[in-house]
């Protein structure tokens, strides 16, 4: 019977010390960025405020850790148990991505300090999708936070005894209003997915109609779909590596949920074009320009992932399960760049291209992200054990 244990090893590895260099970059350019203000480290205007921080951190972020809601769904909700070991890790990734996404408004925002007026209520404006979409993100942190602590608590659980501390009982409660809280961590995620397109469509015109529709909601809730599946494939795999990966069983429900991201995708890529074709954007899509390029660069990405996973012994190699769902996550990735940052024309002339620091600002808090998710699954039982 296989159970979550602490993978273990040491904490302080060559890659933890790459990764930490990053941050230490990041650090030194986000302590400039409080002393000289935003724009002593970015390229963001007035006329072009939505930047690569915004976009990687909040709206791409979310889509990249979608896991823990589309597991949740599966096991919970479509009674897929067999499919239980992938919940723990996708609920942690989860909860990092959605926390470093708020942590990034922090930097993002020039006023920083008017951040802290969310939380007068004179000041909330319920008829704004952003307004729906920082709520539903606030409280999908909390139910991930809830969802995760077992995990810590398990820790310090008496093994095989029958006596019952305090982190057993609280243990125990959790489990008890389980119910609740995935309801919740279904609902909300499906809140906010769509309210993250939403926002394009307030572009209007000044979105090219290689990405503008009417119908940009659910095309963004799709997509998280069958990135959040891709996500949970290519962590389990990157983490457990081939040699982890020896348990057939363990290989067919990879295999298995990447073929239905594979399904949930070309759903996705048929709305997509139709959306396209339907909205005048097929020209658009033959001129030369960077436009054009990334539109076709997110279809070549996505159709060779569908592709590769299509042949029916390439579900069952751990290697090519892993190839298709980071090529297929890339596509959707940039998806979501193309529609805030390539795609937007705010006005004729404007151009954006994020500075150095903005760059490794991003770079370096995703390698702090990653850092605390191999530590937890080192420390805590996340991931099963055979």
């Amino acid at each position: 019977m296989s159970h979550e244990k602490p993978t273990g090893g040491a904490i302080f590895t060559p890659p933890i010390a790459f990764l930490s260099c990053l941050f230490m970059i990041s650090a030194y350019f986000l302590i400039l960025r409080y002393i000289n203000g935003i724009g002593y480290v970015s390229n963001l205007t007035d006329q072009h405020a939505w930047g690569v921080w915004k976009v990687l951190g909040v709206l791409v972020g979310a889509a990249l850790v979608n896991g823990g809601y589309i597991t949740a769904f599966i096991v919970y909700i479509l009674n897929k148990g067999q499919y239980h070991r992938f919940v723990r890790m996708a609920v942690l990734f989860s909860l990092l991505g959605y926390s470093f996404a708020g942590l990034s408004l922090a930097y993002d925002v020039g006023r920083y300090v008017g951040l802290l007026n969310f939380f007068i209520p004179k000041y909330w404006q319920p008829n704004s999708v952003l307004f729906e979409v920082a709520i539903c993100i606030m409280a999908y942190i909390v139910i991930l936070a809830i969802e995760f602590v077992p995990s810590i608590l398990e820790k310090f659980m008496p093994e095989g005894s029958s006596t019952q501390n305090l982190a057993g009982t609280i243990h125990r409660f959790l489990n008890k209003i389980l119910f609740f809280t995935v309801a919740f961590g279904v609902l909300l995620p499906t809140m906010h997915q769509s309210g993250l397109g939403g926002l394009a469509i307030l572009f209007g015109q000044k979105l090219s109609p290689l990405w503008q529709s009417p119908f940009i909601s659910l095309l963004y809730l799709i997509s998280s779909i069958y990135m959040g599946l891709c996500v949970v494939v290519a962590v389990e795999c990157w983490v457990l590596g081939e040699k982890g990966l020896k348990n057939k069983d363990h290989i067919s429900l990879l295999g298995n949920l990447i073929k239905i991201a594979r399904i949930v995708a070309i759903v996705y890529v048929l709305f997509r074009w139709f959306e396209v074709i339907r909205g005048g954007g097929t020209g658009k899509a033959f001129e030369f320009g960077l436009d054009a390029a990334s539109f076709w660069l997110e279809w070549v990405l996505m159709l060779v992932g569908i592709y590769f996973i299509s042949k029916k012994k390439n579900q069952t190699n751990p290697k090519m399960i892993f190839i298709s769902a980071v090529l297929m996550l890339a596509g959707g990735l940039l998806y979501r760049i193309n529609t805030y940052i390539i795609g937007f024309h705010p006005a004729p002339g404007v151009t954006y291209f994020p500075s150095f620091p903005e760059l490794m600002i991003s770079v370096g808090m995703f390698a702090l992200q990653l850092i605390i998710f191999i530590t937890l699954i080192k420390i805590f039982p996340v991931l099963t054990k055979e």
